[in-house]
């Protein structure tokens, strides 16, 4: 995919979330859990998903590596939008088909445990298996209990352990692996 046609993608979608969201207030049907929609990351997000990572995350990037990462053909973002809030989260993907690696998911503080982390980390694992990605790679801290639980819920499993992976603070690193088969058929 080119630059250009990383634009403006999931305009539309957040548009019809609003108008459903717009509805369900002036229906009387207010909903306990905001609507939230997982897209595509585009080139006019880069400066969020910086700010996010900044605020969110052990090691931030700075928005000149998301931009460099972004405009990568080997590399998928996917954004968490809330339809009048913004960017909430955004996750990261190196591909080296049919192989890749989870490069972070990060999702603002104050959203968290609310299964938007899941959300992206599922939406990032679908697009990569439509450009040929069946296996998907990640590490997490061994502290991290949260993450191990989500990634276990989508189908990870452990594959070892990396000593001295992380830093600040030092820890070592579970390694995870999900597989999923391409199914290819003619019709």
């Amino acid at each position: 995919m080119s630059s250009e046609e990383r634009g403006d993608r999931g305009t539309d979608l957040t548009d019809s979330l609003l108008r459903q969201q717009d509805s369900l207030h002036k229906n009387g049907s207010a909903r306990t859990v905001p609507l939230t929609c997982s897209r595509e990351m585009s080139l006019k997000d880069t400066a969020a998903v910086a700010a996010i990572g900044a605020h969110s995350s052990q090691s931030p990037w700075d928005e000149k590596s998301v931009l460099t990462y972004f405009l990568r053909e080997d590399t998928l973002f996917v954004v968490e939008e809330e339809p009048g809030t913004g960017l909430i989260g955004f996750a990261a993907l190196l591909m080296t088909p049919p192989e890749s690696d989870v490069l972070d998911i990060v999702v603002e503080e104050s959203r968290r445990g609310r299964g938007i982390g899941t959300k992206l980390l599922d939406a990032l694992c679908d697009q990569a298996l439509l450009r040929g990605v069946d296996t998907v790679f990640l590490e997490v801290r061994p502290s991290n209990a949260p993450a191990r639980r989500v990634y276990e819920k989508l189908g990870f499993e452990e594959t070892g352990i990396r000593k001295n992976y992380y830093t600040d603070p030092a820890e070592d690193a579970i390694t995870m692996v999900r597989r999923r088969n391409i199914i290819f058929t003619n019709r």
